[in-house]
């Protein structure tokens, strides 16, 4: 193999590192933007068709995503999101998927409460670097923090001040949930 032979796979695979690399920093500007109530920089990160789903509602375009925030951003006087895992996979020059972890502190008035979240994610490449064109977040939990021992026996971990207790997303709602036994392990003891 010549050497010009080796070095476009090497600019594809470096390309694609890159690619990746900034798709991460994408989300952990979010994190922090969304923390320090940014909201401009928030929406910057969003295409202008751009969808936000949480809670099986889908918010399209900077002028529907806009009030969700500023309510989120009133109703949390202080809030710590954490990004952990994040696999992301290109689709090709322009576009790309992602799913990333996370955990978060939020303070609303007197209660802390502390969540578990994925984002799924689909991001678009345009002239202003890589953008979320679809970011949709689902709860392993959402518990005041006094309540975190007690409840993780129960599939009802979404707790949010002031609602009905209701399902957590994941991870029971996953495929794999009851399968990991196989057919000839017996069940739970």
């Amino acid at each position: 193999m010549t050497t010009s032979a080796r070095a476009e796979p090497d600019a594809t695979a470096l390309a694609r590192l890159i690619a990746k690399d900034e798709i991460r920093d994408l989300a952990g500007r979010y994190a922090l933007a969304v923390d320090d109530h940014d909201i401009e920089s928030v929406l910057s990160m969003f295409a202008e068709d751009g969808v936000f789903e949480v809670v099986g509602r889908q918010l399209r375009g900077h002028n529907e995503i806009r009030p969700f925030y500023v309510d989120s951003m009133d109703r949390y006087h202080t809030m710590l999101h954490t990004p952990e895992i994040h696999l992301v996979t290109l689709v090709d020059d322009t576009n790309a998927t992602g799913i990333m972890t996370g955990h978060a502190e939020l303070a609303v008035h007197d209660t802390l409460m502390m969540t578990a979240f994925r984002y799924h994610d689909r991001y678009t490449r345009t002239k202003n670097g890589w953008l979320f064109q679809r970011r949709s977040v689902s709860f392993m939990y959402a518990l005041p923090f006094e309540s975190m021992s007690s409840s993780f026996r129960s599939t009802k971990r979404i707790r949010w001040p002031q609602t009905r207790y209701s399902e957590a997303d994941y991870p029971e709602s996953a495929s794999t949930w009851n399968t990991y036994r196989g057919t000839e392990s017996p069940g739970p003891r």
